[in-house]
């Protein structure tokens, strides 16, 4: 777990060392300099090929005053109402307004009117071109339908010889052409899928003189929709009816051409509505003036004719005399009904036995009404002798015959009554009937002659509110004024908006340092070699002992006053502080892997002690792949493979020596044998480093490279301490890991790390 942890962290530190950084940076140079030519390179491109280009602006105030010539509001707001949708009346929506100043329409139409469908450019020199507008010596014609209809872009190349001759060329893609013609005179016909065209000289065309240009030819619609894309329209602020209108061009000149034929465009066509809208209106008018004025006429004799046929003099007066008259029957028969009816209740009453001797309570009629008092009376009469006589009474007998007698002659006269009452009624009502008949005669008449009096007046008013509307219409239009008010003229500003110099040279620095920076920080992110020292030293977890720089003239063995004798010099001393002191060492050296120079840093090492004036020895114990002997520039015919083997070999048979190592015994490794593991892990190993040890001061002993673990431990059981060799750019990081774990478990002790091949400070 640790190992692990250390590992992380020792990466995490590799790829964040900004010194580390600045050291790799500041080896590759070069790049920098490569990312600053090849990024300012493209910027002069850009700079070169991106003409400047401007922001054309114009104010305008957007306003319609065609209701003005209305009046204000009152009586007639309603009709006036009615009058604007007739008229395109209404105030204006500024919104709406902007739509149709940028819409494909009005841009078509600039498009058109400017010809800049069509635009020319001629070569300038390296990546030069010069926009012509109006000016260029060779134009590109077709009708005026085939622009309508073109839905594409035609790319025409056209070369233009001294002697007139010129080469035409309409690209279709990178390898196919619409047209190709060469050495034709000019004006020439270009027949392509889409129409002919005619390219020909201009008044601009200097004879005798050499031209390149690349003429784009667009149709109305994709010039109108690039140009939107170019456009700004938009209000200058809110609650306004102002707006500004801006247009981005390279050419300052078509710019305002622009801006001030899309006003005036805008401007016609308002007024053109306005002025279809005024005849429109001027023509509904007189129709209906016509129309209302036979009306008015056919209502008048109308009129006339129903008084005729209606004896009508004046309705009115008449109408209130029948009136009278009806109401004067309608109250006779009311109070005849009345009386009738109160006759019926009489009656009623009378012939009710339970009212025989009862005082009849009310009168019905004149005739009657003597009658009815005198029986009251003999009621009254009875009632009074009735409290004071017993049943039986003479005087009461004789009163009750009299009031039957009495009581007969009532009803008689009653009946009389009520027949003469229906006679009056029948009457009275006959008389109402032909009242009412009159009355209704006379509502008719009454009711339809107002009728054709309010069609007259209705009649009458239109014609005269239609003479008014007649009149304004009229001045509307001799007083109609464009919507569009220029407010600011166009005018470019001051400063190119494109390129912006100053932007795309910061991005051009930006990228510059950027990229190899990236690429450096990219590279040292995805690196998974020990590439310095303090990478060694970040991730190992053993003590580092030297560094060895990289040999410009590489030698196995240095000399005394090489620069590398210095570093191996360090190396001896920083060793002599993890060996025992006053005894003989061993020293084994071994590597990550292979090829990394563990027999270089043994052999110098073996040197660098024997310099101190001590006993060296140096062992080749790599016996699969001996190097010491080459190194060394020997060759052995016994060796230590042969003194492991056999035991009847010495030390003394075996031991060599080296001009190129003075005061170091070398004992090579020899014929290298079947066995080697089982070799060194043999009881005469332990034999060779107990005689070693009794001879030497020092024993250095070249090893297997750490992957063949079990022969680098056998010999690694009987040393002091442990020097093994990493190569810069060329060891791993799981390499370093693993020898980590190895001294984490105790199977290498005292063992120290050597960073050879190091880049020179």
């Amino acid at each position: 777990m640790n190992t692990t942890a250390n590992q992380h962290n020792a990466a995490t530190g590799k790829s964040m060392d900004m010194k580390s950084m600045a050291r790799t940076a500041l080896r590759y140079w070069w790049l920098f300099i490569l990312s600053f030519v090849v990024c300012f390179g493209l910027l002069f491109l850009y700079l070169r090929k991106t003409p400047d280009t401007y922001i054309i602006s114009s104010t305008m105030l957007i306003e319609d005053n065609s209701l003005a010539v209305f009046g204000g509001s009152g009586s007639g707001s309603k009709s006036n109402s009615m009058l604007k949708s007739i008229m395109g009346g209404g105030d204006v929506n500024v919104n709406n307004e902007i739509e149709i100043l940028s819409s494909e329409s009005l841009c078509a139409k600039t498009i058109a009117e400017l010809g800049i469908n069509c635009r020319y450019y001629e070569k300038k020199g390296f990546m030069k071109k010069q926009d012509h507008y109006g000016t260029s010596p060779i134009v590109v014609e077709a009708p005026k339908e085939l622009f309508d209809t073109l839905s594409v872009t035609l790319p025409f190349k056209i070369k233009v010889h001294a002697d007139g001759k010129a080469d035409i060329t309409v690209k279709k893609g990178f390898f196919s052409n619409y047209a190709e013609l060469e050495g034709v005179q000019l004006p020439a016909t270009v027949k392509t899928p889409y129409g002919l065209f005619v390219v020909k000289p201009s008044k601009y065309f200097t004879p005798k003189h050499e031209y390149e240009i690349a003429a784009k030819v667009a149709g109305y619609v994709p010039a109108a929709l690039s140009l939107q894309k170019d456009m700004t329209i938009d209000l200058k602020k809110k609650k306004t009816d102002v707006v500004y209108v801006d247009v981005a061009d390279s050419d300052v000149k078509r710019g305002r051409d622009i801006l001030n034929t899309l006003v005036r465009l805008y401007n016609e066509r308002t007024l053109q509505e306005k002025d279809r809208q005024g005849m429109t209106t001027a023509k509904f008018i007189d129709e209906r003036l016509s129309l209302i004025y036979k009306n008015l006429i056919g209502t008048e004799a109308e009129i006339e004719a129903y008084k005729k046929a209606h004896n009508l003099i004046d309705p009115a007066v008449q109408a209130k005399a029948v009136v009278a008259k009806d109401d004067a029957n309608d109250n006779t028969v009311v109070a005849l009904e009345t009386q009738h009816r109160i006759a019926g209740m009489i009656m009623g009453f009378i012939t009710d036995a339970s009212n025989k001797h009862s005082l009849i309570p009310f009168e019905a009629d004149d005739h009657s009404a003597p009658l009815v008092r005198a029986y009251n009376a003999l009621i009254t009469q009875r009632q009074h002798l009735e409290n004071s006589a017993m049943d039986g009474n003479p005087a009461l007998v004789q009163l009750d015959q009299q009031i039957e007698a009495m009581r007969a002659n009532l009803i008689g006269s009653v009946n009389n009554s009520l027949d003469a009452l229906r006679i009056r009624i029948n009457k009275a009502k006959q008389r109402l009937g032909e009242s009412q008949g009159e009355i209704g005669d006379f509502a008719t008449a009454e009711r339809n002659t107002r009728s054709l009096y309010r069609d007259q007046a209705i009649q009458n008013e239109l014609y005269i509110f239609l003479l008014q509307k007649r009149e304004e219409n009229a001045l509307k239009m001799a007083a109609a004024q464009p919507k569009g008010k220029t407010i600011d003229a166009a005018h470019p500003g001051e400063d190119p908006v494109k390129p912006k110099k100053l932007v795309v040279f910061s991005l051009a620095l930006l990228f510059a340092m950027a990229l190899p920076v990236g690429w450096i920080y990219a590279k040292k992110l995805m690196d998974n070699k020990v590439n310095t020292l303090d990478d060694l030293r970040a991730q190992s977890a053993s003590p580092v002992l030297a560094s060895i720089a990289h040999a410009k003239a590489f030698d196995h063995i240095v000399s005394e006053n090489d620069e590398a004798a210095d570093e191996f010099r360090v190396l001896r001393d920083n060793l002599q502080f993890m060996l025992p002191v006053g005894a003989s060492s061993v020293v084994a050296v071994t590597s990550c892997g292979q090829g990394e120079g563990k027999t270089y840093v043994a052999a110098n090492l073996a040197g660098s002690f024997a310099m101190l004036g001590k006993r060296v020895a140096l062992l080749d114990l790599n016996i699969r792949q001996p190097q010491v002997a080459e190194a060394a520039g020997l060759h052995a015919v016994k060796a230590l493979t042969t003194f492991l083997s056999q035991e009847s070999i010495s030390l003394d048979d075996i031991a060599m020596q080296s001009g190129s190592l003075p005061g170091v015994d070398i004992y090579p490794a020899g014929t290298v044998p079947p066995n080697p593991s089982e070799l060194l892990q043999s009881p005469r190993t332990a034999v060779l480093f107990e005689r070693l040890r009794a001879n030497y001061d020092v024993i250095v002993a070249d090893t297997v490279g750490i992957g063949a673990v079990s022969d680098t431990l056998s010999v690694a059981r009987h040393a002091d301490a442990a020097v093994v060799v990493a190569r810069a750019h060329a060891t791993k990081d799981a390499d370093v890991a693993r020898i980590n774990q190895l001294v984490a478990d105790g199977k290498l002790k005292n063992a120290g790390v050597v960073l050879n091949d190091a880049d020179r400070a």
